[in-house]
């Protein structure tokens, strides 16, 4: 059935593998800033999709549970470090904003995300990377199709 050397288990397990390393840094960076893991994931995204900043946006582009959102947002509220702008169009929607406090954390968090790409992506081509990534989202639409 498989025309070239499709070897599943390999493939699984490299995943695994990337996504071990960057678990194991943001824990360890969360930790570094005393924060948790979910707040440091909420805090990363809103710093990454300016444009998708509600607790709905992180659900629904993260995958997360809306108890993982919310269990990281509240700390965040009252830590100072994220604050709520009411939608003018709609009063139910809250608009999620990082604050000036939060700058020093999302420094931690890029320098994190900058060091977890030059290891995964350490003595490879650059051109190989660039092919790599455009494989893996054909995967990724091909999976969700």
């Amino acid at each position: 059935i498989m025309k070239n050397n499709f070897d599943i288990t390999k493939i699984l397990y490299s995943i695994k593998n990337i996504n071990d390393l960057y678990y194991n840094l943001s824990v360890k960076v969360a930790a570094e800033c005393g924060i948790t893991k979910p707040e440091a994931d909420v805090l990363a995204f809103l710093n990454n999709n300016p444009t998708c900043d509600t607790a709905k946006d992180i659900v629904k582009l993260k995958g997360f549970s809306k108890a993982y959102v919310s269990k990281a947002v509240e700390p965040l509220l009252e830590k100072g470090l994220l604050k709520i702008n009411i939608d003018k169009n709609d009063r139910r929607c809250q608009h999620l904003k990082l604050t000036e406090e939060s700058k020093p954390i999302i420094k931690e968090l890029y320098d994190m995300q900058n060091k977890f790409i030059n290891k995964i992506t350490e003595g490879i081509d650059k051109k190989d990377i660039e092919k790599y990534l455009e494989v893996i989202q054909c995967f990724s639409e091909n999976a969700t199709k």
